[in-house]
């Protein structure tokens, strides 16, 4: 091993979500002093480097491009995906072992990237979706999926899950499940967890007052509608809306809303803290962000993503946000009312994610 560890890291390119939580990732290995590298490509890589500019290093590591239609369920979409997700691993695969010698890597951190593995690196698998759960009535789709899941996940090394080890956590039964080996409970992993809250500095300029703060993110085509549907029902309202779409962090403003393409992690965390509320999609990564501000939250699952649905239903049955279909969204006023009224989610610090960081890299 090197006398500085090299890491190389690389986030799945569906959405933000999964590069935004490896940037927690990436600052504690800087902190452990080890030199990374980010392998990833689109709207990741963008954000990655943005970021961390100089600090790390930076190489094109393409992905699976999955295709997601407005009509058909996400997890059976990705279902009847698996010949084209299962050709990806095989690619990934071949691609890291052309570039090992390049990289030289003493370890791979794979955020949801089945084929970012080889025996001559430590080999780290990062998810939360230790069971992928499928549409009522296609529960024999759902062991199909999850062989396959689980079969991929044991030739990994390790599986780091973003959660915390006792049951139910922040992802109840899509994070735990019994007989599965190597798998390292790091609790809630948040860019936002090694960010002084207290001294987020607040932007130049004017800033709204009283404000819900509406946080887009994950594909299209569901992204833009869902930020048409809620323009239309926030009209009244002071809003500051970030659109999910790496870009300049420069306002637009219309009438009582600002909207931001993008932000930092000390703008957008700036925004959050001071948010009356939030309304956002109930992907994983923003629950974690959330839960580093303990914030109210109106929550809409991505339509057919049964996994949102899951975790959506999950915290508002625990009496920490409200959730709502988004074919439902006239009743947005009476969900935030609601919303209001509760505790929000529950502010978790995490401790975790270092120490079992640094275990790994001794594994090296």
């Amino acid at each position: 091993m090197q006398e500085k560890p090299h890491i190389l890291v690389c986030p799945l390119d569906w959405g933000l979500g999964h590069a935004s939580r490896m940037i927690s990732v990436i600052d504690a290995l800087l902190k452990l002093n080890c030199r990374v590298t980010a392998g990833a490509s689109g709207k990741p890589m963008v954000m990655l480097r943005e970021e961390f500019k100089d600090r790390i290093d930076y190489i094109v590591f393409p992905g699976a491009s999955i295709r997601y239609h407005a009509w058909l369920p996400a997890a059976l979409n990705v279902f009847l995906q698996i010949p084209i997700l299962l050709f990806w691993v095989y690619k990934e695969r071949r691609y890291l072992s052309r570039i090992l010698d390049q990289v030289q890597p003493d370890m791979v951190i794979s955020d949801n990237r089945y084929g970012v593995r080889n025996k001559r690196v430590l080999s780290v698998f990062v998810t939360h979706q230790l069971n992928i759960r499928m549409p009522a009535g296609f529960g024999w789709a759902g062991r199909i999926l999850n062989y396959f899941n689980h079969r991929i996940i044991r030739k990994f090394d390790h599986c780091l899950v973003p959660d915390a080890e006792d049951f139910p956590g922040l992802a109840g039964k899509l994070s735990h499940v019994n007989k599965l080996p190597g798998l390292l409970y790091s609790g809630p992993i948040s860019r936002f967890s090694s960010v002084d809250l207290a001294g987020l500095k607040k932007p130049a300029g004017k800033t709204p007052e009283n404000f819900i703060l509406v946080l887009l993110s994950g594909p299209e085509p569901q992204r833009s509608k869902l930020e048409g549907l809620l323009k239309s029902e926030l009209m009244d309202e002071n809003v500051v809306w970030f659109r999910g779409l790496p870009g300049k962090e420069v306002p637009a403003k219309e009438n009582d809303h600002w909207i931001y393409d993008h932000g930092s992690r000390q703008l957008m965390g700036w925004f959050i803290r001071e948010s009356s509320m939030v309304i956002c999609r109930s992907g994983y990564t923003t629950i974690m962000d959330l839960c580093v501000f303990g914030k109210k939250a109106v929550m809409i699952p991505t339509p057919g993503q049964t996994e949102q649905e899951y975790l959506a239903r999950l915290l508002e049955k625990s009496g920490y946000i409200e959730s709502l279909d988004q074919s439902n969204l006239k009743t947005l006023k009476e969900s935030i009312r609601s919303a209001r009224k509760k505790p929000g989610l529950p502010q978790v610090k995490n401790d975790l994610l270092k120490e079992k960081l640094r275990e790994l890299i001794g594994m090296i």
